[in-house]
């Protein structure tokens, strides 16, 4: 029995796109400042928790 087997090659200028974009994710899930000082990162994350910075939402026409 034969075996078919496809191989599929990206071009270079997909795999330099798909790198830059594995790299720009990593850069957002461990920025620079949880890099240098987690302690503070969490500070500053538990303060906008509760409503320092909070945003204030109104909504307009809202259906009776």
């Amino acid at each position: 029995m034969k075996t078919v087997k496809h191989e599929i090659k990206l071009e270079r200028s997909v795999k330099i796109i798909l790198g830059v974009f594995a790299v720009g994710v990593l850069l957002n899930a461990f920025t620079i400042r949880d890099i240098i000082s987690p302690a503070e990162a969490g500070h500053n994350a538990k303060n906008t928790a509760y409503g320092e910075g909070s945003m204030h939402v109104t909504i307009d026409n809202w259906p009776n």
